[in-house]
């Protein structure tokens, strides 16, 4: 079985690869793009998944693993394997926030887009990725909330942990020692 973390861009992929790995779980990843402002404790991404629609023949190196792809390329993931998948949900309007400040963090200027369209963009997004998900027996589907998790419901782990069958050590000092809530910089407060 392969295991994906999944979800749009700033959606908290990379803080549930790093609770994975700390949990015991091997990741692949081939450290190309390294950490930085944006993601001070690493990105943890395989290069090859960018051209997941042209070439997955390199699947079977993920097996037993914990891979990350984001949602607008699972649906070029073979059906005949079997995958456990993290599908993290988070906020539309903290990623644009977030990916704002990561575009101008890099020296980019901001996506000259309307808040409601790339919200609605995002949404479609995850919702066609979510009713992919639940249409297919090959998938094995855990949801996490972004928001959740770091305002400390560590519970939401053990439930993952139990849900998706992986046997990993996520006790609260284990993910205490990799959560953490100075990083959850771009937020909407309600």
């Amino acid at each position: 079985m392969i295991t994906i973390v999944t979800g749009l861009p700033r959606s908290g992929t990379s803080l549930m690869m790093q609770i994975l790995k700390a949990g015991g779980m091997s990741i692949l990843t081939d450290n190309i793009r390294l950490p930085d402002i944006n993601n001070p404790k690493g990105y943890f991404e395989y290069e090859r998944v960018k051209s997941l629609q042209k070439d997955n023949t390199w699947l079977h190196e993920a097996e037993g693993k914990v891979i990350k792809v984001i949602v607008q390329l699972l649906t070029y993931l073979p059906t005949e394997k079997k995958y456990a998948v993290i599908l993290m949900e988070r906020n539309p309007n903290e990623i644009i926030l977030s990916q704002n400040k990561m575009i101008e963090n890099l020296g980019g200027t901001k996506q000259n887009i309307s808040m409601d369209i790339l919200k609605n963009t995002f949404v479609n997004q995850y919702e066609k990725a979510e009713k992919y998900l639940s249409g297919n027996l090959s998938f094995n589907v855990f949801k996490v909330n972004y928001n959740e998790l770091l305002t400390g419901k560590l519970e939401i782990i053990g439930a993952l942990n139990k849900k998706l069958n992986l046997n990993l050590d996520f006790s609260p000092y284990v993910i205490g020692k990799v959560i953490d809530t100075t990083l959850y910089r771009n937020k909407i407060v309600l």
